[in-house]
């Protein structure tokens, strides 16, 4: 089995030529890209996903996410995970920033994280979730992911990020999503 490989990013996300294994230690100073999509339904449901049992995080709930591979660029490998953890198909331009920033990653890797919103339709794409990393899924509504996201069932890094942020996921579905 192939190796998964990222580029390694200084603190800015600027490569610096050459990649890193994944599991391999990362050097001192060296960072990697990581994407978020919060998925939202046209009548303002997020979608949630249970991390398999045998993940770092095994049984917590989250929302889509996952390194970006050697090579490729954020909104890629957005909606590669996208695809890949719930089989929702978008296009690249449906991808709307929400925010870039550096921290470090819920095994404690230095990572820079681009985070997406993105609208989908469920009547349209079923969601399908990926064997061996995800096990479950929730439509909740946003009030209702408010409260769950405070829980101790949601993965802690997630919801830190998440409400840091808020304000700006906010101003998305008010935007985005019909009441």
């Amino acid at each position: 089995m192939a190796k998964e490989m990222y580029d390694a990013c200084d603190q800015a996300g600027n490569p610096l030529g050459y990649a890193l294994v994944r599991g391999d230690p990362i050097p001192e100073g060296v960072w990697h890209l990581v994407v978020e999509v919060f998925s939202v339904t046209a009548g303002g449901r997020v979608l949630v996903t249970r991390r398999h049992p045998d993940k770092s995080w095994g049984g917590y709930w989250e929302y889509t996410g996952g390194s970006v591979l050697a090579g490729e660029r954020p909104r890629e490998a957005a909606r590669r995970e996208l695809l890949e953890e719930t089989g929702i198909a978008v296009s690249e331009e449906a991808l709307h920033p929400v925010y870039v920033e550096s921290r470090r990653s819920i095994e404690g890797y230095p990572c820079i994280y681009h985070s997406f919103f993105q609208v989908f339709d469920p009547a349209e794409q079923a969601v399908r979730l990926q064997e061996g990393e995800t096990v479950d899924f929730r439509l909740l509504p946003y009030g209702d992911f408010l409260d769950f996201i405070r829980t101790k069932e949601f993965v802690e890094p997630i919801r830190r990020r998440f409400l840091d942020h808020q304000g700006a996921f906010d101003r998305l579905m008010e935007a985005y999503v019909k009441r």
